[in-house]
């Protein structure tokens, strides 16, 4: 995970003799650099530049600072200037340079574009072809600020899905900052807004305008989504539910081998992978699949579970999702279809002691804004301390436990999206009872179009808080094409007179023998690890009310 600042202030008599008015949009002001090396700990660097441009001589800075988490070599550092003077900050993997691509990037970047890791590829991307043009043939997860000299403009966007964290302050029209992480301070914060998915952004500096540019499902002047919106009939004619499930299972196998075969070890010098894994069906499917990935492989694959310790319940670290984690690891470990790999299933039991939760509580607030509700601030806090990584693993259920171990992997993978394009909330079923087939295929649509502002912004900040980069299978783009084009009654089913969602993801559990896994109900990350509602004598305290 990488760290981006930019920041544009005015350099006239006037702006200097008010520089308290600019203190909060410089990267000193904010006291943001700490944060952003914890975020790319392997370099840094701050690029400065003076320009003009208009006639009256008023000069602005800009200011450039990045840090990188390097996932493979050649280490590219950051902020990446090219020959002509532009300059690039990228955080994100470009998945298609492992893969169907790569012929296509070879072929107009030439031969050393295979040497290059994708901030190299992608400056050369947006020098050659521009922005437009270039995001609309790349696939993968990011966020980015690029200065185009020749046009005095400067871009920056999140990807089209929002799975990378970017935010933005424009509260006075001659300056403006953007950054991975907003101020900390409560007072310097209020004027920063995460930046929505679905829109590219580009600032005219001669004057000072910004035109938006929108992702569309149709391609009328703009950037067409890579995949289709979400489709309203109600059953399947055209393929059997058999060759669905296939479908299913190929398609979110390919996204897998993207995330996990673009992993590379030069770093942490060891061959270690981590999931998030509370023992739900769509960490235990993406477990089983990242284990098909590396059959070959003599790797380690961490099954992060997080628990804390909650006064207001109690019962210690044996939660239900301790418990079904437990269950689901031993149901992996016991399927015929991976006696045969190499690779192997760790446990990691991450518990959280209370004290630890009231040290870090002010931290993850601050991460995870704009976001400031109870339900966000329980949700980060579990994403925060899986993150770290830190607990105790076990090789085998009958083993000694490791005390005090250290994920290696910097890269942790997520089922982040199965409920929202596969029915997985109680609120589905809540839709589909009220108003059939019509009304749950509109709960998806909006649940669907607000995982950039309601999930992917705040989990990155809090991940990567600890030098970790979070990676969704169920989030890639040609996955989420096929996810959109199920048929409805894939996703919602009515089964001995219960409704059970996410269909398709238990029927492909119940094929490759995860019978219990297929059976388990939806339980949210807060109230499964118990993360949520842990101060006695507060009342009663929606998820909703603003978390203090």
């Amino acid at each position: 995970m990488c760290g981006i600042f930019f920041s544009l202030v005015p350099k006239s008599k006037s702006a200097s003799n008010n520089s308290d008015v600019f203190f909060k949009f410089t990267l000193a002001g904010l006291q943001l650099e700490q944060a952003l090396k914890r975020r790319g700990p392997d370099c840094y660097n701050t690029v400065v530049v003076d320009i003009n441009t208009n006639d009256d001589n008023e000069s602005k800075q800009l200011t450039f600072f990045s840090t990188v988490l390097s996932m493979r070599d050649p280490l590219t550092p950051q902020p990446l200037q090219s020959p002509e003077g532009r300059i690039l900050q990228f955080n994100g993997e470009l998945y298609d340079a492992v893969g169907e691509l790569e012929g296509y990037r070879s072929e107009i970047l030439g031969d050393d574009a295979v040497c290059k890791n994708d901030t190299a590829i992608l400056s050369q991307l947006f020098d050659r072809f521009g922005v437009i043009e270039t995001l609309q043939s790349i696939r993968g997860e990011y966020a980015f600020v690029y200065y185009d000299i020749m046009s005095k403009c400067i871009w920056w966007a999140r990807d089209c899905i929002g799975r990378r964290s970017l935010l933005v302050n424009r509260s006075r029209k001659d300056c403006i900052a953007l950054s991975s992480l907003p101020a900390f301070d409560p007072v310097l914060r209020t004027d920063w807004r995460e930046v929505p998915a679905g829109e590219v952004y580009k600032l005219d500096l001669r004057i000072m305008d910004i035109e938006v540019i929108p992702w569309s499902y149709e391609l009328c002047g703009s950037l067409k989504y890579p995949y289709v919106p979400i489709y309203s009939d109600i059953s399947l004619t055209q393929y059997s539910y058999d060759a669905l499930v296939t479908e299913f299972s190929s398609t979110l196998l390919a996204a897998v081998r993207r995330r996990v075969l673009a992993i590379h070890h030069s770093r942490s010098k060891a061959d270690t992978y981590a999931i998030l894994f509370s023992g739900g069906i769509d960490c235990t499917l993406l477990a089983y699949l990242t284990a098909i990935t590396l059959r070959d492989h003599n790797a380690h694959i961490d099954l992060l579970n997080v628990a804390f310790e909650n006064p207001r319940i109690g019962g210690g670290y044996d939660t239900p999702d301790r418990i079904l984690g437990r269950q689901s690891w031993q149901e992996l470990r016991s399927l015929p279809g991976l006696q045969s790999c190499r690779c192997d299933f760790r446990f990691v039991e991450i518990n959280v002691p209370y004290t630890q939760v009231l040290e870090c509580k002010s931290h993850v607030q601050d991460l995870m804004f704009p976001k400031d509700s109870v339900m966000d601030f329980s949700i980060a806090l579990a994403f925060f301390f899986a993150a770290r990584g830190i607990g105790t693993m076990f090789t085998s259920p009958v083993s000694d436990p490791v005390e005090e171990y250290t994920t290696l992997s910097r890269v942790l993978i997520s089922g982040l999206g199965a409920d929202e394009l596969f029915a997985g909330y109680t609120r589905h079923g809540t839709s589909f009872a009220r108003g059939g087939y019509e009304a749950l295929a509109k709960e998806l649509t909006l649940d669907f179009g607000r995982l950039h502002e309601r999930n992917l912004g705040r989990d990155d900040r809090v991940g990567a808080h600890w030098g970790k980069e979070f990676r969704y299978p169920f989030l890639d783009e040609e996955f989420v094409d096929f996810a959109l084009r199920c048929p409805l009654d894939s996703k919602l089913r009515v089964r001995e007179s219960a409704k059970e969602g996410k269909w398709l993801l238990r029927q492909f559990a119940r094929v490759i023998g995860l019978h219990q896994v297929a059976e388990e109900k939806k339980r949210a990350i807060q109230f499964g690890a118990r993360s949520a509602k842990m101060e006695e004598g507060k009342g009663k305290i929606r998820g909703t009310d603003k978390f203090v």
